[in-house]
């Protein structure tokens, strides 16, 4: 089972670093992968449809309406676990203002991105997690922009491979 410490560990020794055990271990990797992991993993989950990411649930109305100048009647709470919302079921216009989803359609179903479990990660996706990592951390940890560089190429390279597998979780239109 793959966790945000086991990418992060293999991220450092990418870049010739110690591994580590845990965010709070001494050293700057260490630190910098506990400050930089979070928000790279969930803008890695934003960037596709991933199929072992996506949910699918109704969204709960609110009772307060949005401002009558929005021109929409109903409020709707966005879930908390979303980190982005992809398809929105419904033939009518929407917008997203912050945590919530302003429409004109009583009932919406809705389509999203949710902040998956690292241990449900599928090994495509875990490679291209680290390699971005590596490109983030290589210049706090080693102050080497050629590295950075370097694996962000292996980066783009990966995920594109972890997109097309996962694209053939369905069949082709």
């Amino acid at each position: 089972m793959t966790s945000a410490i086991d990418m992060s560990s293999n991220a450092l020794q990418l870049l010739g670093d110690d591994p580590i055990s845990s965010f709070d271990d001494p050293g700057t990797g260490a630190q910098a992968a506990g400050s930089l992991y979070p928000e790279t993993y969930k803008a890695i989950l934003a960037t596709y449809p991933w199929h072992f990411a996506l949910k699918e649930q109704y969204l709960s109305r609110l009772s307060a309406t949005p401002d009558p100048e929005t021109y929409y009647q109903y409020a709707f709470q966005v879930p908390v676990d979303c980190i982005r919302i992809w398809k929105v079921m419904s033939y009518s216009r929407y917008t997203i203002v912050g945590r919530y989803l302003y429409s004109n359609q009583p009932s919406l179903l809705c389509r999203y991105i949710y902040n998956v479990d690292e241990t449900d990660l599928p090994p495509h996706l875990v490679k291209a997690i680290e390699y971005k990592l590596a490109a983030e951390l290589a210049v706090p940890v080693t102050e080497d922009m050629k590295k950075a560089q370097f694996y962000e190429q292996k980066y783009l390279s990966q995920i594109t491979q972890a997109q097309t597998i996962d694209s053939q979780n369905q069949p082709m239109q």
